[in-house]
């Protein structure tokens, strides 16, 4: 029992050990375009605090990984750095707040309470199933929407132009938003955006949103966003390619650990019975 036991934690810092030395990475600066730090941002994102799979410390470890400047942690109903608003009628990505947002209030009610917390309000994967009824004064008031979201993946992105063509009609100057959705499948950052902030801050990206300075690639490439800030943006940076070798000792890290917190905790059962 000892002996197994003894293996078991070794499992655990070999594990720690391994997801140390795979998290080494290189420190990225944000791209500068005409005056601008062109933050690469994620601004719909899960934890496991909410109904995702990491905690927030491995997110921003993820984030860095797949080349990003920045993520919001918009756990449904809840609030991290952010909120998803949950609602049978919408769903509101919150990002910049420091309070949850009640989620009976109607559209146009709860994006004035995220602006009035000094936050952006974003519609979330705004397909007919998600947004049912669409509110003319919460368009006008929205910050930004969902162009680019996994869902198109396979669906293909009609269901999100549809609503942001309508979005853009009643508020020409609000931002174009690719977010991931991630919870536990799929790439971080596999839709993002690029904001046009004039600080790399939460302060400087909630601004940079509101202001519609944001540039998003859909599912078949096409830009959407300030036609002179797709110009100035130019062709967008690939994602960094992590290396199989660092990609091998993550996994492996993970694997070790987790069998080896497994074994602890059923020797430790064992010994209470």
């Amino acid at each position: 029992m000892r002996n197994a036991r003894t293996i078991a934690a070794a499992l655990v810092i070999a594990g720690v050990a391994a997801g140390t030395a795979a998290d080494r990475l290189p420190e990225t600066r944000p791209l500068s375009r005409g005056g601008y730090l062109v933050l690469q941002a994620d601004l719909h994102v899960h934890s496991f605090l909410g109904d995702g799979t990491l905690w927030p410390w491995d997110l921003a470890l993820e984030a860095r990984r797949h080349g990003l400047d920045a993520i919001a942690i918009t756990n449904h109903n809840q609030i991290v750095a952010g909120e998803e608003i949950t609602a049978p009628r919408y769903h509101l990505i919150a990002v910049g707040i420091d309070r949850t947002i009640g989620w009976r209030e109607g559209p146009a009610r709860a994006i004035e309470e995220v602006h009035a917390r000094g936050g952006a309000a974003i519609a979330a994967h705004p397909t007919r199933f998600f947004w049912p009824g669409w509110d003319d004064a919460a368009l006008r008031s929205l910050d930004g929407a969902e162009v680019c979201h996994p869902l198109t993946y396979y669906q293909g992105p009609e269901h999100l132009r549809v609503f942001f063509s309508r979005f853009k009609s009643e508020n020409p100057g609000g931002a174009a938003i690719g977010s991931s959705d991630w919870h536990v499948f799929g790439s971080l950052g596999l839709c993002r955006t690029f904001v046009f902030a004039h600080e790399a801050s939460e302060r400087g990206l909630v601004e940079a949103v509101r202001s519609g300075r944001t540039v998003a690639y859909d599912v078949n490439g096409v830009p959407h966003g300030d036609a002179a800030l797709v110009a100035l943006l130019g062709t967008p940076p690939a994602p960094p390619i992590e290396p199989p070798a660092q990609a091998f000792l993550a996994l492996a890290g993970r694997i070790c650990a987790l069998a080896g917190m497994a074994g602890l905790c059923l020797f430790r059962s064992s010994r209470r019975s």
